[in-house]
């Protein structure tokens, strides 16, 4: 027999631990009284594939606003001329 709470070894007659010193049958009464664990409402794929739904949903606005808005502000432009470079700029030495 092993004990339930250490783990050690024990003979299958012993009324308590060797290791920790628990005694098995009380141990036994307090694990009959606990409530047994209710399953869930949902299972847990469920959750998941709404968390992905949502990423997934934000991605694709992110996107969409990235795409639809230009990366960098444009240059504004001046009244008047563009200036020219001077005619010698474009010459080899």
């Amino acid at each position: 027999m092993k004990c339930p709470n250490c783990g050690v070894a024990a003979l299958s007659g012993a009324k308590e631990c060797a290791g920790c010193g628990v005694i098995f049958e009380k141990f036994k009464k307090k694990l009959d009284s606990l409530p047994t664990p209710t399953p869930p409402r949902f299972p847990l794929w469920f959750g998941r594939t709404i968390a992905a739904a949502i990423v997934l949903a934000w991605m694709l606005g992110l996107a969409v606003y990235y795409r639809s808005h230009p990366g960098r502000p444009q240059p504004r432009r001046v009244s008047g001329t563009i200036p020219l470079p001077p005619p010698d700029a474009h010459e080899n030495p």
